[in-house]
């Protein structure tokens, strides 16, 4: 007797709190997280929150049958703009032909050249093998290494240069006191006309923002590469995540809260600084990369505005990009203006990196 009726309102109470939390990942997008960092880890939380939420509708439905239950898919149904952007559901839209005025776009975080879980071993081989089975008529890529192998002797620009066949790369300025490390670069089949950074600080690391204009017979094409603020985690934060039980993970969780705020608060800035620097340009651009945020987060929903989200126009299912655990998400993105069609979008779902690279086919206009 006495379970009846504790388990009844233990449900009620656990289902208005997943409500109220749901409510307010629906508005991480439009919240400043430099204001109020909070819905940010709501936001972060929500794949997990809503298949909790629709658990607890369930059984709570079956105990209470009533009507009045369906006051509890309200939450849910608030949240539709966060599921459109992280479940594709495309799967009646088929991918188009690719000849014409197209294209080829990838993005790469390659993790300095080293697998998801092995910072030694180097991967350059495989991860070029890749690049050069794709053939990407853009590459931007993130924690980018200039040297690799054993005493630095492979030199990356020169490798990606031979398989793309193009002597068009730009990796950032030589001034090393402005721009600390020379972690991201991007490769073009097409004659690079202009260049140029974004200098989000002189402190800033790998987390940093290039642009490129290419001129793709005769139009130019803005394209913004971008490595937003990342947890800066080491390996052992990983190992400590993944061998952590779900207790172990609230407290893990806890512990780095304040990496997370400052990373939310650092990101806020970040795309801003290239949404007003994108403001100005008199080309139509894309704007790509490791945004290291989730399609919920108020970084990549800023980003987005008057966008098109690759991954939302041709997308299929629950996609990640991160494959490095903690736990993984989709945080790489392909954004471009409403000037470019997405044909096809597609994960490599090849676990060299601890992510994963995304190729997007976009048609330009006749």
């Amino acid at each position: 007797m006495i379970l009846k009726k504790v388990i009844p309102s233990i449900l009620t109470i656990s289902i208005v709190g997943t409500s109220v939390a749901l409510l307010g990942a629906a508005i991480a997008p439009y919240i400043d997280p430099a204001d109020f960092e909070w819905t940010a880890f709501l936001g972060l939380m929500y794949p997990f929150l809503l298949l909790l939420h629709l658990l607890l509708f369930v059984c709570y439905f079956i105990i209470k049958k009533s009507a009045l239950s369906l006051l509890f898919l309200i939450p849910a149904i608030a949240t539709v703009h966060l599921f459109l952007n992280s479940f594709g559901l495309n799967y009646f839209s088929s991918a188009k032909e690719t000849k014409g005025n197209t294209l080829k776009f990838m993005t790469y975080n390659v993790h300095m050249f080293t697998y998801a879980n092995d910072l030694v071993t180097n991967a350059q081989p495989a991860m070029l093998q890749l690049i050069q089975s794709e053939q990407p008529e853009v590459l931007c890529m993130q924690d980018f290494q200039l040297k690799t192998g054993t005493g630095g002797q492979l030199n990356t620009i020169d490798s990606i240069k031979t398989i793309l066949n193009t002597n068009n790369f730009y990796d950032g300025p030589e001034n090393l006191a402005l721009f600390p490390t020379q972690s991201i670069v991007t490769f073009s089949k097409y004659p690079i006309v202009n260049s140029g950074y974004i200098l989000f600080s002189e402190a800033s690391g790998g987390n940093q923002a290039i642009f490129t204009d290419i001129n793709k017979n005769g139009r130019i094409i803005r394209i913004y590469n971008v490595h937003f603020e990342s947890l800066g985690f080491q390996q052992s934060a990983y190992e400590e995540w993944a061998t952590a039980d779900i207790l172990g993970k609230f407290k893990f969780l806890y512990k780095v809260k304040d990496k997370f705020a400052m990373a939310f608060a650092n990101r806020s800035r970040q795309v801003k600084m290239v949404k007003k620097h994108a403001g100005s340009c008199p080309y139509p651009f894309i704007i790509a990369g490791d945004f290291n945020d989730t399609p919920s987060s108020y970084a990549v929903n800023y980003t987005m505005k008057g966008m098109r989200n690759a991954f939302r126009e041709k997308g299929r299912g629950y996609r990640v990009t991160f494959n490095g655990g903690l736990p993984d998400f989709q945080i790489d993105y392909v954004l471009v203006q409403p000037y470019f069609t997405v044909l096809n979008y597609n994960v490599i779902r090849k676990k060299l990196s601890d992510h994963y690279p995304v190729v997007v086919t976009l048609a330009l206009p006749k």
